[in-house]
């Protein structure tokens, strides 16, 4: 399966795409150049066909298949136990924002299972690990800010250990989004908290949204001018 995988790949590679993506993508992987609406339907096609048997064969040796698993994880129809023992296999493998964010935007389940997922991504609360605070801080932003866990939300936001530029990006970009409906908990965050670098990326994320209105942005501005 994987063999027949890698040819498909290398058949829509593009050399102009390669390129493009080599610019943006920092990996240890040898990009292809292959676009992601094409990865998109082919993890849909394996999804539907045998996942489990391309996640056992799946050797990594492109870019473009750590994406794909990815979002394959996402796509397959899995119970909670087995969807947990792919992603505890899949994580450590994340070392860029692509594949992070494709993983995160293909998780559309955990609307399903939001209890499940939560208890799930308590074990990466304390990690110290880039991508794995990413993770938590961008899940969150996708799927639980809503009244019933927004509390909850903030709570675990507040206990990420924040060193590295993608964690704090992550978080930054939490609390933009989060501002929209909750602006007085971002506030109160930023207030708060004394990295200023976090102040300025969520300020730089704020500034770039049309669904806040400017007297918050405003008034959150003033926390990185205390």
């Amino acid at each position: 399966m994987i063999n027949e995988i890698k040819e498909y790949l290398e058949k829509n590679a593009t050399n102009n795409y390669k390129e493009f993506s080599s610019k943006l993508i920092k990996t240890k992987y040898p990009i292809l150049g292959i676009r992601t609406p094409i990865l998109r339907d082919l993890a849909k096609k394996i999804a539907k066909d045998n996942y489990k048997l391309f996640l056992e064969e799946n050797d990594y040796l492109y870019y473009e298949l750590v994406l794909l698993e990815a979002f394959v994880i996402g796509k397959a129809k899995m119970n909670d136990e087995e969807l947990f023992y792919y992603l505890d296999r899949f994580i450590p493998l994340i070392e860029n924002w692509a594949v992070h964010d494709g993983l995160v935007s293909s998780l559309k389940i955990t609307k399903k299972i939001q209890d499940e997922m939560l208890k799930y991504l308590n074990k990466y609360i304390t990690s110290k690990k880039e991508y794995e605070v990413r993770f938590v801080a961008l899940m969150l932003m996708s799927y639980y800010l809503e009244d019933k866990y927004i509390n909850i939300a903030f709570e675990i936001i507040n206990k990420l250990y924040l060193v590295d530029y993608y964690s704090k990006m992550g978080v930054a970009w939490f609390l933009a989004t989060a501002a929209i409906n909750y602006p007085d908990l971002v506030y109160n965050y930023l207030d708060y908290s004394k990295d200023i670098e976090l102040k300025r990326m969520t300020v730089r994320k704020l500034r770039d949204s049309f669904r806040i209105d400017d007297k918050y942005k405003e008034i959150i501005l003033k926390t990185i001018r205390s």
